[in-house]
C-alpha cells in the first residue's frame, strides 16, 4: 500500500494469526517506518502494538486484542518493565505521556567465523581468543554482546554523570568492551537486542589472539 503521508513510500500491511489468551485471533498490522527520526520516544519496535500520546497517565486501556499477554513497553523514550494485560488495561510504574505497548521480540546477530590471520597463514581452524571488541553503532540503545547466547553482557550507555530520571539518549559512535569468551576455533560474536529500542550495527572490530600449532 502506498503511504502518501511519508513521502510516497510503500507500507506493508498484513493479516496476522496470533494465539492470544488461549484463542487464535487474526489482526491487521502494518510495519512502521524504519527511520523513526531523531526522537527516541517515536521508536516503535514491537509487534501488534498501539501508541498512547496524550496527557501523562499511568493507566492505559484499549488493549483487548492482547488480553492476558505479557507486553513490552516504551514510555517517553525509555524501556519500561513488562506488564500483563488484564481487562484490556495495564498500569504503568510511572506516569508517561507517549507510550508504545505491544508484543516484544528479540533481535539476534551472529558473525561468521572470524579470520584474523596468523604468523603461519590463516586463523581458520586454529585456537583463538577474542580479548575485546569495538562495536560501531548508529542511533542505538540497549544491547548485549557475548561469545554465546548463555553468556551475554550488557553494554553500558548511562554515565555516572547522567540524570537518573530522564531516558538515556540514543548513541552513535564506538563502544569498546572486554570480551569475556573462552578459547575456541570459531570466534563468533553474538549481539542481542531484547528491549523495544533501536539497534543499528555498522561494524564490529575484534582484538584477537591466534595460537599457532
Amino acid at each position: 500500500m502506498l503511504d502518501p503521508i511519508n513521502d510516497g513510500e510503500y507500507q506493508l500491511w498484513m493479516v496476522v494469526n496470533r494465539f492470544v489468551n488461549g484463542a487464535t485471533r487474526r489482526t491487521v498490522e502494518y510495519l512502521n517506518d524504519f527511520d523513526f527520526g531523531d526522537t527516541q520516544d517515536d521508536a516503535f519496535f514491537m509487534d501488534s502494538g498501539l501508541t498512547y500520546d496524550s496527557v501523562p497517565t499511568t493507566t492505559l486501556s484499549g488493549l483487548d486484542h492482547l488480553e492476558g499477554e505479557t507486553v513490552t513497553i516504551l514510555a517517553d523514550g525509555a524501556s519500561h518493565a513488562d506488564k500483563v494485560v488484564s481487562g484490556g488495561n495495564i498500569t504503568l510504574d510511572r506516569s508517561a505521556q507517549k507510550v508504545h505497548v505491544g508484543l516484544g521480540y528479540t533481535s539476534l546477530l551472529q558473525t561468521l567465523r572470524i579470520e584474523a590471520g596468523s604468523a603461519q597463514g590463516v586463523a581458520q581452524s586454529k585456537i583463538k581468543r577474542i580479548n575485546e571488541i569495538t562495536i560501531r553503532m548508529h542511533k542505538t540503545l540497549g544491547l548485549e554482546v557475548g561469545g554465546d547466547l548463555d553468556n551475554m553482557e550488557n553494554i553500558p550507555f548511562r554515565s555516572s554523570s547522567g540524570l537518573m530520571n530522564v531516558p538515556i539518549s540514543l548513541f552513535s559512535g564506538d563502544k569498546t568492551i572486554e570480551f569475556r569468551d573462552d578459547y575456541n576455533t570459531d570466534g563468533h560474536v553474538f549481539v542481542r537486542q531484547a528491549q523495544p529500542l533501536p539497534l543499528t550495527i555498522l561494524a564490529i572490530y575484534p582484538e584477537v589472539t591466534v595460537y599457532e600449532g
